[in-house]
């Protein structure tokens, strides 16, 4: 047998035949922008729900999202529902002092 790296391939070596090929599809994620919230200092921050086809049904149940932070460096903070649901609380909290 003999392995190819190139192809990802193994192949029999004494007719070439191709015995077994492995292939790999990589799924990328989308970031679908919910909402955008105008800051101070011309910054602003992006609310991005992310999605991929590849992920467990409890992980698309549960929902990722994405907290951008733009217009100075790109900088960004990974949540799930739960976790958007826990700053809210404190955010709420905060704006109302």
């Amino acid at each position: 047998m003999l392995f190819d790296p190139e192809k990802n391939a193994y192949y029999d070596l004494v007719d070439g035949q191709l015995l077994a090929k492995m292939e790999q599809e990589t799924k990328s994620s989308e970031f679908k922008d919910l909402k955008t919230l105008e800051l101070e200092k011309d910054k602003s921050l992006v609310i991005k729900q992310i999605t991929n086809d590849s992920w467990s049904d409890e992980t698309k149940e549960k929902g990722v999202f994405f907290l951008e932070e733009k217009n100075r460096s790109k900088k960004g903070l990974t949540l799930t529902k739960s976790d958007c649901g826990k700053l809210a609380i404190i955010l709420k909290e905060i704006s109302e002092k």
